[in-house]
């Protein structure tokens, strides 16, 4: 982590800089991990969830039918005809005889006959095996299978059977795999039948079967493969050239073609099934001039392959669709060929867009999460990325039987993402604790915290805001500061400090600067909050109530003198940023706004009074505070008067004799801005008869006296204009 330190805080300067090279980062270890078995197969495991969840199983070709030796057959046929499995061959002679007055297209056996009849005698032996290769060249469209294998070290000799129909793959020069023994139908029944194809299935690391090899390599030449040759043999393409007859099939790089799977297997699976014995049944019958359980016409132009599906016969294998049913190899060859006649072959993604599609993720991940600065949002934004791209990849399946890799775009999103965190936590975790650690002094752990969240809320470099200012300072500190030594004096203004800054921070205002013995904050910045008057109101109230609190403790140090604080606040627009020159930065606020505050702070000394409230402050906090008219001001350098209100209390709080003191104030402020000068002198000398030490009646008798001796112009407007600062 500390050597990471560095490299981060570099990138930091140029943020598409580091998010490029972390989308790098992260598309190289997806691309690394994903060549691992585990995740290599974990890709595979989805594959065959989109097949089981997505595929059209409408698809699977109807000419396409089964011919299965299930349980039923073999029961019966023992049960009936005493006599267990294998078969005599002439029962397949039987089974061709009743197909050849269907008129099939063709008929592929996906069974083992490179042996003799063992049922019978020898010669009863050899008389069912001519009956069945008879059958055969009767019907001039049968397929048999043929099961490649390489002859190992300590072998016996290789087989003596003569392989036929051989395509003279050129292709075999290149082949990684030679194959050079051949467990094929004996001679009679290859020379009767039309075509081989090679029964063998190849299985991926995990033991499923998802792929097939449409050419094997047999010695010097080459032979279809079983699904293959009945696909060239159905288009009558024996005699075409492989690679021109799978011309337009998508192969992998190996060669191989990815099967795409319809659905589950079996009798209720996606292909027609017919159980043998009702067949072998119907032919007996027919010979005897009988109908047939099932007509032949049911098979007329159809691709038929008979194979077994008993359970005992071990012609099983395993496929996305295991779990629901066992899969017959007859069955898969019977996929695969649907899938040639038809064109629904499985794309796998080019390389080049893979990559590229994992790029693409892992710079959306790392742009989100650097742009995006609340960490619970950018999660939140790059997960939605994430569904996305399922959704996306599940309809490219759907849509175009597409097989776009999820595992190692995933793992991009997921590594990019925590790669993010880290560099995150390196560089900016750092930068935060630093910028934590001195935001401290300033702002409250509340408002530090959003300040550090809603990074992208604060500009820097200034902005325009509007919030409410706030200016105190202590009455008559000059003349304080005369009483004691300099040690003592900064001992006790801290003390001050503390008590009022300690306020302002609990209420998340940000505390701007110390003047002097005056206090300058913010409330509202630098983070926005649309009540920042009210806070303002209630703090100024607070640091009030607090030193009164202060002065009244019967534990105060003696010596320490009482601080009379005066308050200012006014809300208005105002420039919040780093303002200064490029060696000396100050975050602070500029403005009318804050000259007004420091000027209502002054205009405390003209009526008397402890907190003085622009208009503007008290309209934003009204609902929450008592406050008294006191005059319409006008400032130095400003035509537009300001009206201005003593701060009082909080509302519900204040006394009732309070209340009506401010009634009988506002009916002599009144009588005042009529030019009622002697009738409203009497309403504030009778105030001050109450309440000796009302300043703001104490200005107005004076005010009264002097302006009654006066001639006034008639537009006299009774604004007040402050001549001082």
């Amino acid at each position: 982590m500390i050597a990471l330190r560095p490299l981060a805080e570099q990138l930091q300067k140029n943020r598409q800089v580091l998010v490029l090279a972390i989308a790098l980062v992260g598309t190289l270890g997806a691309l690394g991990l994903s060549t691992l078995t585990l995740f290599d197969t974990l890709e595979r495991k989805t594959l065959d969830l989109r097949f089981r969840t997505a595929a059209h199983t409408e698809w699977a070709d109807t000419s396409v039918v089964l011919i299965a030796v299930d349980q039923n057959s073999l029961d019966f046929v023992e049960r009936q005809w005493q006599m267990k499995w294998p078969w005599p061959r002439e029962y397949y002679g039987l089974l061709l005889q009743y197909l050849r007055e269907a008129r099939p297209r063709l008929v592929a056996f996906d069974y083992d006959l490179s042996q003799h009849d063992a049922n019978r005698l020898e010669v009863d032996g050899a008389e069912s095996d001519r009956a069945f290769a008879d059958a055969i060249a009767a019907s001039g469209n049968v397929l048999l299978g043929v099961n490649l294998s390489i002859q190992e070290q300590g072998d016996l000799a290789g087989d003596s059977v003569h392989v036929r129909h051989l395509i003279g793959h050129t292709a075999v020069r290149r082949a990684r795999t030679i194959y050079d023994r051949a467990a094929a139908p004996i001679p009679e029944f290859q020379s009767s039948a039309a075509a081989l194809g090679v029964t063998n299935f190849g299985v991926d690391d995990d033991g499923i079967a998802r792929r097939i090899t449409p050419v094997y390599p047999y010695r010097s030449d080459a032979l279809y493969q079983f699904s293959t040759a009945c696909y060239a043999l159905a288009r009558n393409g024996l005699h075409d050239p492989p690679d021109t007859l799978l011309a337009r099939v998508p192969r992998t790089t190996d060669g191989s073609i990815l099967i795409y799977w319809y659905g589950r297997g079996g009798p209720a699976g996606v292909f027609t099934y017919y159980s043998a014995h009702s067949l072998l049944v119907s032919s007996v019958k027919m010979q005897q001039g009988m109908l047939p359980d099932v007509p032949p016409e049911v098979f007329r132009d159809k691709i038929i392959i008979v194979g077994g599906s008993a359970a005992g016969l071990y012609d099983f294998k395993p496929t996305p669709f295991t779990y629901l049913e066992q899969y017959p190899g007859m069955e898969i060859q019977a996929t695969v060929l649907s899938n040639l006649l038809n064109g629904h072959h499985l794309h796998e993604t080019p390389a080049w867009l893979t990559v590229l599609l994992i790029f693409m993720i892992a710079l959306a991940t790392a742009w989100l999460f650097f742009r995006i600065r609340r960490p619970a949002i950018s999660s939140l934004l790059i997960a939605v990325i994430g569904i996305i791209f399922l959704a996306a990849v599940y309809a490219a399946f759907r849509s175009a039987s597409a097989w776009i890799p999820v595992i190692a775009p995933m793992l991009a999103l997921v590594g990019t993402f925590a790669l993010s965190a880290v560099v995150s936590y390196a560089s900016e975790g750092q930068q935060k604790r630093v910028l934590r650690r001195a935001f401290n002094r300033y702002f409250s752990p509340h408002v530090v915290t959003d300040i550090l969240n809603n990074a992208g809320e604060v500009e820097l470099g200034g902005k325009t805001i509007e919030a409410t200012v706030f200016f105190s300072d202590i009455k008559d500190f000059t003349s304080i500061a005369e009483k004691f030594t300099p040690k003592d004096l900064v001992h006790f203004l801290n003390a001050y400090f503390s008590l009022a800054s300690d306020i302002i921070l609990t209420n998340e205002a940000m505390l701007d600067k110390y003047i002097g013995d005056a206090i300058m904050a913010i409330f509202g910045a630098p983070i926005p909050r649309p009540d920042n008057a009210k806070v303002a109101c209630l703090t100024a109230l607070e640091i009030q109530r607090a030193l009164a609190e202060e002065h009244s403790r019967p534990d105060r140090d003696p010596n320490m003198p009482t601080f009379v604080t005066r308050i200012g606040l006014h809300t208005g627009k105002m420039v919040v940023g780093n303002i200064g020159s490029s060696s000396r930065l100050d975050y602070t606020a500029i403005g009318d706004t804050v000259n007004l505050a420091s000027r209502l702070e002054g205009v405390n000394k003209v009526f008397g009074t402890k907190i003085i409230i622009s208009e503007t402050t008290y309209e934003g906090a009204k609902d929450w505070i008592v406050a008294r008219p006191l005059d319409f001001l006008r400032v130095k350098g400003k035509a537009i008067p300001v009206r201005i209100f003593e701060l009082v209390g909080v509302r519900g709080t204040i006394a009732p004799e309070v209340e009506q003191k401010i009634a009988r104030f506002e009916q002599g402020l009144a009588l005042y801005h009529r030019k009622s000068f002697a009738e409203a002198r009497l309403i504030f000398e009778a105030i001050l008869a109450g309440d000796p030490t009302d300043g703001p009646s104490s200005t107005y008798v004076t005010r009264c006296q002097e302006l009654s001796q006066v001639s006034l112009p008639d537009e006299w407007d009774g604004v007040y204009t402050l001549t001082s600062k």
